[in-house]
């Protein structure tokens, strides 16, 4: 297995933000933001988890619909359809290994470790019975960690939540002598609690952020002119392995190269 090149740092950073994290979030929306960046389908001891989610850009729509069995991820189905394509379903196999692969498709092997106050959730994924990569998730109240590695590609991306912002710094080439950097700051509307604003590299608002309750949660959407892309989570106890029929769409083909959750995933 892969080991964390700077694990000495995650656990020094997650120790003074443990601290820190006795000042409550200031804006509800940068809040409820962190959560889904911490792969809120994989904890099951989440007060929310993910139920599904909604994408348009450029017109082009697609969803995902998240299945969970006695309260872990057990399937998402990709409700989107391009020309001769189904419908696709990825599965989820949770604390097992290689034997429970059916070689068909993409699959995920879900395992979880712990370590003092730090979560730690590994994916690997396969294609057809061949492994892909494996993404190792840390997490901790006001820090996240997640790590890619496939093949010569080697991400490293940490997430850091303050009283008002979060703050992603994101790794490329990571542990090599041409690492490249990235960062992203979500920061708060001041007169919105919430809404909030993706700010990239050079100071410009790339996105808008809303936090919208509901009845059986709540929903963050994320948008700009020609993008709107909705997450809705729903209270971990109301979660069921109901199997949703849902329309096939056109999906875009660029969103293949991207996780559930917008990050860079293993298979193209």
């Amino acid at each position: 297995m892969f080991m964390l090149g700077k694990c000495n740092l995650l656990f020094f950073i997650s120790a003074v933000l443990l601290t820190l994290g006795s000042v409550a979030s200031a804006n509800k929306c940068t809040d409820v933001w962190f959560t889904p960046l911490a792969n809120p389908y994989l904890n099951p001891e989440s007060e929310f988890h993910i139920d599904s989610s909604y994408f348009n850009e450029n017109g082009n729509e697609w969803t995902h619909k998240y299945i969970y069995e006695d309260g872990k991820i057990a399937q998402v189905r990709d409700a989107s359809k391009e020309e001769g394509e189904e419908i696709r379903i990825f599965p989820f196999y949770n604390d097992t290994n290689e034997t429970a692969l059916k070689n068909k498709g993409i699959e995920y092997i879900v395992s979880k470790c712990q370590a003092k106050d730090t979560l730690c959730y590994q994916e690997k994924v396969y294609s057809n019975g061949e492994y892909g990569g494996i993404k190792t998730t840390k997490i901790t109240p006001n820090y996240i960690t997640v790590e890619q590695v496939e093949d010569k590609i080697h991400w490293f991306t940490e997430y850091i939540l303050t009283q008002d912002s979060v703050i992603q710094k994101r790794y490329f080439d990571y542990n090599t002598d041409s690492v490249r950097t990235s960062q992203k700051i979500y920061a708060a509307d001041p007169n919105n609690d919430n809404k909030c604003y993706e700010y990239d590299d050079d100071g410009q608002i790339n996105y808008t952020l809303l936090y919208k309750p509901n009845e059986k949660g709540y929903s963050v959407s994320v948008e700009s002119e020609d993008y709107f892309r909705e997450f809705f989570f729903i209270k971990t106890e109301g979660i069921t392995s109901i199997r949703k029929t849902l329309k096939p769409v056109k999906m875009l083909p660029k969103a293949r190269y991207f996780d559930l959750l917008g990050r860079y995933k293993f298979s193209k």
